[in-house]
């Protein structure tokens, strides 16, 4: 059996241009970059997903949007401190597809802890690189989700 309490989870967020991003998440084993246009709010998005898994949910999914393509995020939690996250690939935006229809990119487990602080320490690089006003520059159609950021903190019990 898989000893999660000795895996290891990293995330990092960047702007790479005018309303894209580049997110690279790994463990100890495997790394996946994925991108993200500004059709999704992927790190809102990121950071509502991290929300939820420290809240002790039992699945979600969202998805980063390309032009044209979908990097969809399952996240499900089969059992306690543990979480299962496979990011899937899709050929169209928006297609509905079943998460079967896509191909797998990335899968690991962690503990939801791991996940949550992963994301959180991700998006306060971005806040610190670029701040709320040159976020907003960069990404253009999103602001800096502050409101997330800040709920993710509270409940990792986190100071900046």
């Amino acid at each position: 059996m898989l000893d999660i309490t000795q895996m290891q989870f990293h995330v990092a967020y960047r702007i790479t241009g005018l309303g894209w991003s580049e997110c690279v998440v790994s463990d100890r084993e495997d790394s996946c970059t994925v991108t993200a246009s500004y059709l999704s709010d992927a790190l809102c998005h990121l950071l509502l997903a991290a929300t939820a898994v420290a809240s002790l949910f039992g699945r979600i999914t969202f998805s980063f949007e390309e032009e044209p393509g979908e990097y969809r995020w399952v996240i499900t939690s089969p059992r306690m401190n543990e979480i299962e996250l496979e990011i899937i690939d899709f050929d169209e935006s928006w297609g509905g597809k079943p998460d079967s229809a896509g191909r797998s990119l990335f899968k690991t487990k962690c503990q939801p802890d791991m996940f949550a602080r992963a994301v959180f320490n991700a998006a306060q690089q971005v806040l610190r690189e670029y701040g709320e006003a040159g976020y907003a520059e960069k990404w253009g159609e999103h602001a800096f989700p502050m409101l997330q950021f800040r709920q993710l903190e509270r409940i990792l019990g986190l100071q900046t």
